[in-house]
């Protein structure tokens, strides 16, 4: 297995942006003998030294002054990486404006001294945090990619490196927008020459040459964009999403960051993102005080709730333009502003993220996002809360039971009057008492969404259907189950599965959602997608609060490329099941097929946010990277979502690094002839992915013939129910065979083209 540490990057035609591109590490001979090369030419240097500049202590021809305590100058070597000068520096380390010698990709290197501690306790702590933040540092797109992380005990220190922050923009009359200090970790000017992302090259118009760019730049701060006065109330609200979004995260890893302020906030590629990374620590580690003035709450630093009030203060800067010490009092003109109201509306958000009593603050970053989500909705914060106080008052008095106890009679003398109730959603209930309760057990792990007990939730299932087989409810679980979910344990969902789960509803449950849903679920494993829309519409008539109705619809009519409809049915599942976690991959979906990529990869990270063991979403992760050209994020990807299914970790992770070796070797081509040699070894299978290789090979022929043979096949994928020809619109690489004769006549034989520009009927919300 590669050892993990930082990789150069490759540049991509495709991409043409020279973005980051992760390697294997060199290892053994190879590293050491770059390393000895290094050590002798700095050794060189020193012999010959040039008056116009010293070595510096920290790489290879330099300029810097030395550290104030070694008495004889050492040499810090970065491994593929050049240090050109410093971004940097506070209490504890410095920031290094760093070149990798293979590419010429900037990343910003932090070098933290020990003898900046008085003793080896924090140096550890520090450390140990560092190396807690990299194993999440990559998992959302808010927070700072952390690359590499060394250590050098013989001189003393710790480094790692780390995106680079967007160049700051200078000032009408010259200069750049960024406001010094003093350099102490107190003080809110000082910018610790922070990571981020690339300086403009020659390849922007009007940008500085390279050389000139290293040697002028200044990271983008927030505090750069406060020093021209407030940001509009909608700017705002995005950096507080992102931020907060950010935090959240970082707080689910038991992890806080201890010291949020505008000089903290960079942007790297126009994101927000959270930086000086050196001071999160774990949420447990009350031993340090760190912060700024200003932004610390009444009880201190350190925790959760902490960084939550000072992101509170850190908004309220932007949106007012006052100092934060002046919080909660807003602008005297505020009601002039264009903005007013939503910036009236941001400060309820605010009040409550920075009360003074920690009870009274949101009890987590998520609460305070969900707010933010509402306001950018354009709903009104202070107006829910009205509600919520109302509502209270109303359960203190006791009203609130009265009215439910008797909306809840009335309903049961409804439901019995109308002959509805259970059997209108599930058909009649079992007299097995065990069966019944095996089967609410069942119901119950689905919808708790607790994927380590799908396979007690299956076995349940089936043995409540041993007990009872005219018991259709067990039905509506498999269907859900088996039609939602991949779950390894189970393996793939066989076709005569699914149709006999289908079949049963209709005998057991007829006219009922889950019966409609089943039958639309085969109908389009079959092509006949007139039949799958109708059972689909029928499955939404027959109980609009059928989640599982809603999601299946959404899902074909992405796939047929009618994402304005598609994208209504999701937000009603959602609206109906906040928290399944395939909803937020369907999202992604549909994100996916109108190729934005970058929403599609952070919906498809929420996704595993809420279920880490979710693969599907790993492998599509993976393809958004793979259409960018970024192939080594892709199969890292792939990789992940591989092994959460195989029962041979060693040879997939064999597998993948061959892959690996010939995308290194080969580039892109490199990669897709890997590709093809796998698909070869099954000569009579697998037609649908030799068309996709083909077509990245080049070859648009070969690549035709491939998906006649899947059409004449009626190919599955192996073992699967579901058919690859259901993604010719959806799958990226088609696109440019749009209006192709061969292509076209294809979409006409499966029959896309009859429900590609239908438009969806009235739902009449029927109970």
């Amino acid at each position: 297995m590669w050892r993990r540490t930082l990789r150069p990057r490759i540049s991509d035609p495709k991409r043409g942006d020279g973005s980051d591109r992760s390697l294997p590490a060199l290892t053994g001979v190879g590293l050491g003998a770059r390393l000895l090369v290094s050590l002798l030419n700095n050794l060189s240097a020193a012999k010959t030294p040039d008056p116009a500049a010293s070595v510096s202590p920290l790489g290879r021809g330099v300029s810097s002054r030395p550290a104030p305590e070694a008495a004889v100058e050492t040499v810090l070597l970065i491994p593929d990486y050049d240090l050109l000068r410093r971004i940097g520096a506070g209490a504890y380390g410095e920031v290094w404006l760093a070149r990798s010698t293979a590419t010429g990709v900037l990343r910003a290197a932090k070098i933290v001294w020990r003898r900046t501690f008085e003793d080896e306790r924090p140096f550890q702590r520090e450390f140990a945090g560092i190396q807690r933040f990299e194993q999440v540092s990559r998992a959302h797109p808010s927070q700072l990619a952390l690359f590499h992380i060394g250590r050098s005990d013989a001189q003393g220190c710790f480094y790692y490196l780390m995106e680079l922050a967007d160049a700051a923009e200078p000032e009408p009359g010259g200069g750049v927008l960024e406001r010094r200090g003093n350099g102490k970790a107190t003080d809110d000017r000082w910018e610790p020459g922070l990571p981020g992302s690339r300086i403009p090259g020659p390849d922007r118009a009007g940008a500085p040459r390279p050389e000139d760019a290293v040697s002028s730049y200044v990271a983008h701060t927030l505090r750069a964009d406060l020093g021209r006065g407030r940001l509009p109330a909608a700017r705002v609200l995005e950096i507080g999403l992102a931020l907060a979004e950010a935090l959240g995260h970082l707080h689910r890893h038991g992890l806080v960051h201890r010291d949020v302020k505008p000089s903290n906030v960079i942007f790297v590629n126009g994101r927000p993102k959270l930086a000086d990374i050196g001071l999160v620590t774990d949420a447990s580690d009350q031993c340090s005080i760190v912060g700024t003035e200003g932004y610390l709450p009444p009880e201190g630093p350190g925790t959760a709730q902490a960084d939550i009030f000072a992101l509170g203060k850190v908004l309220y800067e932007a949106a007012t333009g006052l100092d934060r010490r002046q919080c909660p009092r807003l602008p005297e003109d505020l009601r002039s502003w264009a903005d007013a109201k939503v910036v009236f509306e941001l400060n309820e958000i605010l009040l409550k993220s920075c009360a003074s009593d920690p009870r009274a603050r949101y009890a987590s970053a998520e609460a305070m996002l969900a707010d933010l989500q509402l306001l950018q909705r354009g709903r009104s914060v202070k107006s829910r809360r009205t509600w919520d106080r109302l509502r209270v008052a109303v359960t203190k008095l006791g009203i609130a039971l009265g009215v439910l106890a008797l909306l809840a009679a009335g309903a049961a003398v409804i439901s019995q009057r109308s002959g509805t109730s259970t059997r209108a959603r599930d058909g009649p209930a079992s007299t097995n008492i065990l069966a019944t309760a095996l089967c609410a057990k069942g119901m119950l792990i689905l919808q708790a969404d607790s994927y380590p007990q799908f396979a007690e939730a299956y076995t349940n299932f089936h043995h409540a259907l041993e007990l009872d087989p005219h018991f259709a409810r067990p039905y509506r679980g498999l269907l859900e189950l088996r039609l939602r979910e991949s779950v390894p344990a189970l393996g793939p969902t066989s076709s005569e599965e699914m149709r006999g789960i289908a079949r049963k509803l209709g005998e057991l449950a007829p006219g009922t959602a889950p019966a409609y849903c089943a039958e639309s679920v085969t109908s389009f494993y079959d092509w006949d997608f007139p039949r799958a829309e109708a059972c689909g519409l029928r499955a939404i008539r027959a109980d609009p609060d059928y989640e599982l109705g809603h999601t299946f619809y959404a899902y074909i009519l992405m796939l047929w490329g009618r994402l304005a409809e598609a994208r209504a049915q999701m937000t009603a599942s959602q609206s109906l099941a906040p928290s399944k976690v395939t909803i937020y991959r369907s999202l992604a979906n549909i994100y996916y097929a109108e190729r934005d990529y970058t929403n599609a990869i952070a919906w498809y990270r929420k996704t595993l946010e809420w279920e880490s063991h979710h693969g599907i979403a790993y492998g599509q992760i993976g393809q958004c990277y793979l259409v960018q050209g970024d192939y080594l994020s892709a199969i890292t990807n792939f990789e992940a979502r591989e092994l959460l299914y195989t029962t041979n970790g060693l040879e997939t992770r064999r597998r993948y690094q061959d892959l690996l070796h010939a995308f290194t070797e080969g580039g892109a081509r490199g990669y897709w002839q890997s590709r093809w040699t796998e698909t070869e070894k099954k000569p009579n299978a697998d037609f649908y992915r030799k068309a996709v290789v083909q077509i990245h090979l080049g070859d648009t022929n070969a690549a035709m013939d491939w998906l006649g043979r899947s059409y004449e096949t009626h190919e599955h994928w192996e073992g699967e129910f579901q058919t690859p020809l259901e993604d010719l619109l959806h799958d990226d690489c088609w696109d440019g065979l749009r209006d192709h004769p061969r292509f076209k006549e294809l979409l006409d034989k499966v029959g896309f083209t009859k429900v590609m520009a239908r438009s969806q009927p009235r739902l009449r919300r029927t109970r």
